[in-house]
């Protein structure tokens, strides 16, 4: 894995394959974070145009990047997050569903799209509300697909207390998503 400090010099030098090993790398973490954000309100066309922003931006602006404020890992999410907030705004000023469009769709199909997004927000809330590490464990493990053990060496705990968080924060999940919200505020 490249340094920080390398891949953001060589995206300076306007080096293609900086900015493709940038794109390969960081996808899914920006497909998290801006999704997390859009996933409720744009289409999965809004998402990847908003991800698309986020790499034109930091080809753009590589200098943004400071490596004493953070990790090039915590800039991108940054500048996603930004982006994503923007896109959220404009697209829930102007998203209003059309009768005519809810009227033409079936009363299922319209049911389970409302249903659908209503439990994705709520899922990303839920997640929200676990503390570090199992958020982070949570989210390499069920958005990454990442197996314990590489979960493990990137947070350096054992894989059997990695493994063993996973199952806690799956009940915990499971409780909040069923309505016990006195889980929300346990400290899991």
């Amino acid at each position: 894995m490249l340094q920080d400090e390398v891949l953001i010099q060589k995206i300076q030098n306007g080096e293609q394959d900086a900015f493709l090993y940038m794109i390969d790398t960081y996808s899914k973490l920006l497909w998290v974070v801006v999704g997390g954000i859009l996933g409720t309100i744009g289409t999965p066309q809004d998402i990847e145009e908003c991800i698309s922003d986020v790499y034109v931006h930091v080809w753009q602006n590589p200098k943004a990047f400071n490596a004493n404020r953070g990790s090039f890992k915590t800039f991108l999410a940054i500048v996603a997050k930004s982006k994503a907030l923007d896109v959220y705004r404009k697209l829930s000023k102007s998203k209003v569903i059309e009768i005519n469009e809810a009227i033409s769709s079936s009363d299922d199909d319209l049911l389970g799209y409302v249903l659908a997004q209503e439990m994705h927000g709520e899922l990303y809330s839920a997640i929200e509300s676990l503390t570090e590490p199992n958020k982070e464990i949570v989210i390499r493990r069920f958005f990454f697909e990442e197996k314990p053990k590489a979960i493990a060496d990137k947070t350096s705990l054992p894989v059997k207390e990695v493994e063993n968080r996973l199952y806690q924060s799956k009940i915990k999940l499971r409780k909040i998503l069923e309505g016990d919200n006195n889980l929300c505020t346990s400290k899991i």
